[in-house]
Order: structure tokens, then sequence, then C-alpha cells
């Protein structure tokens, strides 16, 4: 891993790095931030392909980028210089923790997804795996690029909540749907809905996105829709 790339762990971005579509392509910068999207899809149809999908949906949650921690060292110790670390030792300190303390997070995260391989309601990655080849490479260009073209996102979705509803016009049916909720920065995954409608062609997909303030729209908790409110 070269210094300037964004650093991830746990599946998403730790940096402010954000990929831009160009007439070249797509590039990727230092940026103030993305932008985070609600999103809320339906999926409804027949019982036993809503549940076939519900169960192929879920996911730990996790993609391991196999960071390279001597190169996330470095990115560290380059960005400390440039910003003015006050001696060679300084910069080399501050790296030290810092990498310490993201691989600490990424073994966390990683032991978790062993413990619990479907914890979160709907993985993209669990759908639509991100490749060997890919995953070797990091989350930097080549990842992003690898999920703009598959899943319509440069970042794995967040903070997944799921329920089974029923809507008022099939009370009397009793057909269920589906309804996943998630936070997807800059982009909706739009891309991946259409390879779940060409995988699932019983089902009915909507997708609905919003751009919102999540603190005033009430949101509280944790990642991964546990203890979250609405």
């Amino acid at each position: 891993m070269s210094a300037g790339r964004p650093l991830a762990v746990g599946g998403n971005p730790t940096g402010a790095a954000v990929a831009k579509l160009t007439a070249a392509g797509n590039a990727v910068w230092h940026d103030v931030g993305p932008d985070f999207i609600f999103n809320r899809l339906e999926v409804s149809g027949p019982d036993e392909r809503l549940y076939d999908f519900i169960g192929a949906a879920s996911g730990p949650g996790f993609v391991d980028w196999r960071p390279e921690w001597h190169g996330v060292y470095e990115q560290i110790y380059f960005g400390a210089v440039r910003g003015g670390a006050p001696t060679r030792e300084a910069a080399e300190d501050l790296a030290r923790t810092l990498r310490d303390i993201l691989w600490r997070r990424h073994e966390e995260e990683r032991t978790r997804a062993d413990l619990d391989s479907h914890r979160v309601p709907l993985d993209l990655n669990a759908l639509f795996p991100i490749p060997r080849s890919v995953l070797r490479r990091g989350f930097g260009e080549a990842g992003q690029e690898w999920m703009w073209r598959n899943w319509g996102v440069r970042a794995p979705i967040r903070r997944v909540m799921f329920a089974i509803e029923r809507a008022r016009s099939d009370a009397k049916s009793g057909k269920a749907r589906a309804v996943f909720r998630f936070l997807s920065e800059d982009w909706s995954p739009w891309l991946a809905v259409v390879r779940m409608r060409e995988r699932w062609p019983e089902l009915r997909f909507r997708l609905i996105p919003s751009y919102l303030n999540t603190l005033a729209a009430g949101w509280s908790g944790s990642e991964n829709g546990r203890n979250w409110r609405t």
C-alpha cells in the first residue's frame, strides 16, 4: 500500500477518499468526505423465493482487504511528516501506535465475522463477492473500481436494519415483504439491485434512496443494525 491511499478496516475506509467518475474514468483522491444516503430496499414475491433471498443476502458484513501493515505504517508516517510532526521519532511513534490500533480493530472485526457469519442482514459481498485478486490489491483504486462496476457504490453499505412487513393491501392474504434499511456513500447500490433482479426474477425489488441528516432522523446506536431506531 503506497502513501496517500485511504485505509480500510472492517470493510470500510477510515480516510476521506472518494472515487469520482471523470471523462477518463474513475479517479480517486482525498475529499472532505462522502455524502451519505439513507436507502430503503423492499423485496416481495413468493414466500419460498423471498426467504431464499433473505438467507442468501445475510453475511458477516466484513471485507478482508488484507492490508499490508508495513504499508499502513508508511502511509501514516509520511502523512505525519507532511502534517508537521516535530521530529522523525514523533512521526514514527504515531505511525506505530495508529497502525497497531488499526490492526487490533481489523482482527476484532475478523473474529466477529468468524463467530457469526450472518450477523448483517444485507451484505453485498455475500451476494456478489469481491474476487480474491481484487482483495489482494486493497481498498484503494482497485477495490473501489470493482465495487463501482459491480455494486454501483464505492464502499460497502453500512448500518443495515431488517424487518418483515406486511403491506396494508396484502393484509388479508398475509403476503410479507422484506425491508432493508441501510446507509451508502455518494450513490445507492443500484447495480447490485439490477443483479438481484436478474438472479431472483420472481421477486420484486424496490429501492428508495434519500439524502438526509441521520441524526435529525433519529438514528442512534451501533453499526450493523443493532440497537438502532428510526
